[in-house]
């Protein structure tokens, strides 16, 4: 696996293959892990960080409750694993639902045709939940591990300020399922836009800066200004979905339409029922 050195102290390592971006900070005295990604490509990341130092990894930091993020917790049972506190929560929930042990096959199986080398990525999977939990901000050293919400409620970025280097997670070139928070989404996004930051490893895809987190976040403004004037005027959501508006139609990946707008027009929909001032 490769290894790509960000900065100073950040690595990280994008390869689509691995299915989900991971990234280690290296302390004085320790090693800090971005996601898990899945069991063996955590394998992968934790051997290739040996070879880059000699420090002990410490802590495991999930960026929010998806499978690609968290399956390969098991790699880093020996480290304090640390989440938001929602994320602890939905994990313990599903170990008794979807995730329970006699239902992982069947979910494994499910996940073939977006993840086709699905079973090989998750050979020996055994799920471990968090061993600590914040519910606003957790810090390590000088490292900053700070709840957002937006793509899921669980949702944190970790910030390193001596390197001016951001994991944002799935806030960013990521779609979305019934579980976000456009608003909060929005407003997670400001709040990055404020930072003082220079690097970004985004949960997928290539290292990039804050100009692309500035698109992202004019483009889900336009999202929600269209999409709420549609609201306003009765359009239903069959049409809305498809019709020629020109943000609705101007995307950074082609499946957002699908599998994103749906959930954000009834989002939007019910708080317009509701009299929400958020919906203004």
């Amino acid at each position: 696996m490769k290894i790509n050195r960000v900065s100073e102290r950040v690595y990280a390592n994008w390869d689509p293959g691995s299915r989900c971006n991971a990234g280690a900070i290296i302390l004085d005295d320790k090693v800090l892990v971005v996601d898990a990604q899945f069991p063996a490509k955590a394998r992968e990341f934790r051997s290739a960080v040996t070879e880059i130092t000699s420090k002990p990894i410490t802590h495991l930091l999930l960026t929010h409750i998806h499978a690609d993020h968290v399956f390969g917790a098991q790699v880093y049972e020996d480290c304090n694993i640390v989440s938001q506190i929602r994320l602890r929560e939905k994990m313990e929930r599903s170990l008794g639902d979807e995730w329970a042990p006699q239902n992982l096959g069947g979910l494994l199986e499910a996940f073939k045709g977006n993840i086709p080398d699905i079973m090989s990525l998750c050979q020996g999977l055994r799920l471990v939940t968090p061993t600590e939990t914040f519910r606003d901000r957790y810090e390590v050293d000088d490292i900053a591990f700070i709840h957002t919400g937006g793509h899921t409620d669980c949702s944190s970025v970790v910030y390193d300020p001596e390197d001016r280097a951001l994991f944002i997670g799935d806030l960013l070139w990521a779609s979305t399922g019934s579980g976000s928070d456009p608003d909060t989404w929005i407003r997670a996004l400001e709040r990055v836009v404020a930072m003082d930051i220079m690097r970004i490893v985004p949960g997928h895809g290539p290292l990039c800066g804050l100009e692309e987190v500035r698109g992202h976040l004019e483009w889900m403004k336009d999202v929600k200004g269209e999409m709420m004037a549609l609201i306003d005027e009765g359009v239903p959501e069959a049409e809305a979905m498809g019709a020629e508006h020109s943000q609705l139609n101007t995307v950074f990946r082609s499946d957002w339409q699908s599998r994103c707008f749906p959930h954000w027009y009834r989002y939007w929909k019910n708080l317009q029922k509701a009299g929400s001032p958020t919906h203004r």
